[in-house]
């Protein structure tokens, strides 16, 4: 995808003004003051242990994981951002909740390149069906974005690498298997082995597993200036966006949480 991608989502989000829940835990002014221009794409509703001087609608609570996903879960927001709370409170609580696999892809954007990488989660995609249902899982969500999907999945070596070592040897089968069984499925899926340079273009990339997922992402967030919406978990019914604590800000997860909405209600 390119950069009109994410324009055709800004101007979703704004025009659709969803309700989005946004966790917050102890916040300091900089924090709540950071959430004003997340205000452009969606109503907030400030989930955490906030007090009365916070400028937006909230509610107080000492376990704002729970709360917020109670809210998605009872219908009373359209659609919820992690926020800053804690990563592992908040996944079993959605796990607990609905009873669903907990599968997500950041959404990135770098020099007008928009895409959907995972696994990102460091003990995520630890097997190639795993690292398959996120494939599937996000090429979905293209689907219904409008976007006809081609898929790139990485793993540890080159082609030519077979034989060097029983890692790489496995490695490499895993993404050949991954690819084939997209491709069965009908997404057009690509195994490039280790040469994630020619990934460029695609809009689902697939790592070996969550640790050099993490770590493509960080280094893309931190070292070469590129954009995150947010991670989306590939779930149809409901509208969650997991958020990275590398970062400033909100704006991307509610703009991405706010267009999903508006999607929904189109429908």
């Amino acid at each position: 995808m390119d950069a009109s991608f994410i324009k055709s989502l800004q101007d979703r989000a704004e025009k659709t003004r969803a309700r989005i829940g946004i966790g917050i835990w102890n916040p300091d002014r900089e924090l709540i003051a950071s959430l004003h221009s997340a205000e452009r794409f969606a109503e907030l509703l400030v989930v955490g242990n906030v007090d009365e001087s916070c400028p937006y609608e909230h509610i107080c609570t000492d376990e704002p994981w729970k709360e917020l996903v109670r809210l998605l879960a009872n219908g009373v927001i359209d659609g919820a951002v992690r926020g800053n709370l804690p990563a592992g409170r908040t996944m079993r609580a959605l796990n607990e909740e609905f009873r669903l696999p907990v599968r997500r892809l950041a959404l990135i954007e770098l020099s007008g390149w928009a895409f959907l990488l995972g696994p990102v989660g460091i003990d995520e995609g630890e097997t190639a069906q795993d690292r398959l249902d996120l494939l599937l899982g996000g090429s979905r969500l293209l689907q219904n974005m409008g976007v006809l999907p081609h898929a790139a999945v990485l793993s540890g070596g080159r082609m030519e690498d077979r034989g060097r070592c029983e890692r790489v040897d496995r490695s490499l089968l895993e993404g050949d298997q991954i690819a084939a069984r997209a491709l069965k499925a009908g997404i057009d899926a690509e195994h490039k082995g280790i040469l994630i340079e020619n990934c460029r273009g695609d809009d689902v990339v697939i790592a070996p597993e969550g640790i050099s997922g993490n770590l493509i992402f960080r280094t893309l967030m931190l070292l070469c200036g590129a954009q995150s919406y947010g991670a989306p978990v590939l779930w149809e019914e409901e509208i969650f966006i997991d958020s990275s604590r590398a970062r400033n800000g909100f704006d991307g997860p509610v703009m991405l949480a706010g267009a999903m909405a508006g999607m929904r209600k189109e429908k």
